[in-house]
């Protein structure tokens, strides 16, 4: 029994000497809500399947007997023994079997004993339709991986791609179908995989309240979000949420969103209920009744927790029912301690003075972040923080504080990773070494706070009226570490590395390159994802690449632009040399861009519906392309023409093999 690849890996194995060969009369005895894991081992060894098991047991050999022990007492836990004349598999439910099975094929016919259960009950990814539509075809890829991942949730955040009634009139051109959603429904079962559906009650509802229908129940003209107050705007959560369960019978989670209502409290009916009553009994008030709804229909709601800080209001979530779930994100957090905070609304990052002149203290961040000191705030809000992030005098301070704070107030906790969409809202490829950071801070603490799992997410788009994220395709490295971390939360980097494979080292230098700011990280990475067939991450290298090449180019060639302007180039002709010299190198990169577009197109052409992969290429070239046509020579000339003819400028070398889509614009 070799178990050097199953993935994730089991948490114990025990070999024995000698194989499994079937006796006379052998058949694969599984139970009926088990047939297809039963299949899976009767493919396994060759032998015909009998849908007649004992539940909970799958049994290859002359009888059906049941030997082995029960798994232990943890959710999707199982054994798989295999002796020379028979094979056993045990698990507490259809799932269970379904990761025996996938197991024992990994493991192959030689005997032993193995034992494997997760770190955490629910283990899932986040599927967010906002943006362009991916493809049938990548939906059906993404659900094969996450059950070859054991990922056993997928919260999917529908937007307007879920195929609503006529009479809500919000879906998009290229939404699903009712076939094609019950088809993906299906194949979720299928693979062990529980869909919890998202339907949004309060903000993020751009593409409901752009329509003429829903446009009066806006808050403000921003549009991203209802109104609490107007008559009309739980009627529409509702008509939405019947809707979706109708198409979800077996779901017993639903999200309800909550989250980033940006424009709480500003029309003239909030305002006068928010000087009354305050904004976070206005917020409240309305989901309470949001959240209520779902009960009513038998299912248990889930909401996102920012409001909970952003108001300075934790006992917000006392006014929920007491079946809601409270889903915490933390993105920012890639360390077990950090020294900062999010405070407020709008959002501010707190931490104690102390740390202000110690960056090392202060991990993870935001670039654009409003930093106020710990001290500075009223004597209440500072004992709660320091109760649930600094422990005390301690300004380590704890990653996630805030689902310290829910866990605290008794409420079922699941925690939120991110891995894609959560390094900035247009760039090429996340930061992979943070997300998958931040993935295992979330599994090693959601353990040891009892929380029932992670979600992580993977944000297509910041909103709807957002540019689209990078490619989902990028994110796969990341979602592949979740897999083993939420099933193995002490996983280190050393384990994820060999999980990826060779990959690994090239997402590392990718990410070096970015965050230092040196080209040779980016080639290097760029050539190695070449050699393994990586091509998304190639082109995602070469991205970082040209970005690089373009900030450096444009500081250059807008210098010599104002000397052109002001004469100075007609005087001295080692300027004007110099001058068209930085012409051509903005016409090269035009070019390069130009063909990175192109290339990034066809890589991407069958992960989204109608043209998506070309809205996805362009809004990763939309910056530079801008910026190098402003300083492009002639504007209605070529600027690409000619970049490389005079002699001066050094032979390009030849690209890499297998590398089409770096030609031309390699130095």
């Amino acid at each position: 029994m070799d178990a050097r690849d199953v993935f994730p890996r089991p948490k114990a194995v025990h070999p024995r000497p000698g194989r499994f060969t079937a006796p006379p009369g052998s058949v694969v005895h599984c139970p009926p809500d088990a047939v297809e894991a039963g299949r899976a081992v009767a493919a396994f060894t060759g032998l015909r399947l009998r849908p007649d098991g004992a539940p909970g047991r799958i049994v290859a050999g002359a009888d059906r007997d049941g030997r082995a022990t029960s798994p232990p007492d943890h959710t999707d836990a199982y054994v798989v023994e295999t002796r020379p004349d028979r094979i056993e598999l045990v698990a507490h439910d259809a799932r269970g079997l379904l990761y025996a099975a996938a197991t024992l094929a990994a493991v192959g016919p030689g005997c032993g004993r193995l034992v494997d259960f997760p770190d955490l009950a629910l283990r899932g990814v986040h599927l967010d339709l906002k943006g362009p539509m991916p493809s049938l075809d990548l939906l059906r890829d993404v659900l094969g991986r996450l059950g070859r991942w054991r990922i056993n949730t997928l919260l999917v955040e529908y937007e307007d791609k879920f195929p609503y009634g006529d009479t809500l009139g919000i879906s998009a051109p290229h939404a699903l179908t009712e076939d094609q959603l019950r088809g993906l429904l299906d194949d979720a079962a299928r693979l062990g995989i529980d869909v919890v559906p998202l339907v949004q009650c309060l903000g993020h509802l751009e593409y409901a309240l752009c329509r003429p229908a829903h446009a009066h129940l806006a808050e403000d003209d921003r549009r991203q979000q209802l109104c609490p107050l107007h008559p009309g705007s739980l009627g529409l959560f509702t008509t939405m949420l019947d809707e979706v369960l109708a198409a979800h019978p077996d779901a017993s989670l639903v999200h309800i969103g909550g989250d980033e209502p940006w424009s709480l409290g500003t029309c003239e009916r909030c305002l006068a209920y928010v000087a009354d009553h305050g904004r976070p009994q206005l917020y409240s008030q309305y989901v309470s009744r949001a959240a209520r709804l779902v009960v009513e229909r038998g299912r248990r709601p889930v909401v996102w927790d920012d409001v909970l800080y952003a108001e300075r209001d934790p006992a917000i979530i006392d006014e929920l029912p007491p079946e809601t779930i409270v889903m915490a994100w933390e993105y920012a957090a890639h360390r077990d301690r950090t020294g900062h905070v999010r405070w407020g609304n709008p959002p501010a990052i707190v931490a104690s003075a102390a740390l202000r002149l110690d960056p090392e203290a202060l991990p993870g961040l935001p670039p654009d972040a409003r930093l106020v000191d710990l001290e500075s705030l009223p004597a209440d809000e500072q004992r709660l923080l320091r109760a649930v992030k600094y422990d005390a005098d301690d300004l380590g301070g704890h990653a996630l504080p805030w689902a310290r704070a829910i866990t605290a107030r008794g409420r079922r906790l699941i925690g939120a990773s991110g891995v894609r969409g959560c390094d900035g809202e247009n760039v090429c490829f996340p930061l992979w070494g943070r997300r998958i950071a931040n993935a295992a801070v979330w599994a090693r603490q959601a353990r040891a706070l009892g929380a029932a799992g992670v979600v992580s997410t993977a944000w297509a788009a910041y909103s709807t009226v957002s540019p689209p994220t990078e490619p989902l395709a990028s994110a796969w490295p990341s979602l592949a570490a979740s897999g083993e971390l939420y099933w193995n939360a002490d996983a280190t980097r050393d384990d994820i590395d060999r999980l990826l494979g060779p990959p690994a080292a090239g997402l590392r230098q990718a990410e070096a390159g970015v965050t230092r700011r040196e080209p040779h990280y980016l080639r290097s990475a760029e050539a190695l994802f070449i050699e393994h067939g990586e091509e998304v991450l190639a082109l995602c290298a070469r991205h970082a690449l040209l970005e690089l090449e373009t900030e450096t180019a444009c500081r250059t060639a807008a210098w010599h632009a104002d000397a052109h302007a002001d004469g100075r180039t007609q005087a001295d002709p080692a300027l004007d040399a110099a001058h068209r010299r930085s012409e051509r190198e903005v016409g090269r990169l035009l070019d390069a861009w130009a063909r990175w577009r192109e290339a990034f197109t066809a890589a991407l052409s069958d992960q989204y519906a109608g043209k998506g992969a070309e809205a996805v290429a362009a809004a990763k070239t939309a910056d530079p392309l801008r910026r190098l046509r402003a300083l492009a020579a002639d504007p209605t000339a070529d600027p690409t023409e000619d970049w490389a003819a005079d002699p001066a400028e050094e032979a390009a070398p030849d690209p890499p093999a297998g590398a089409a889509h770096t030609e031309g614009d390699a130095r």
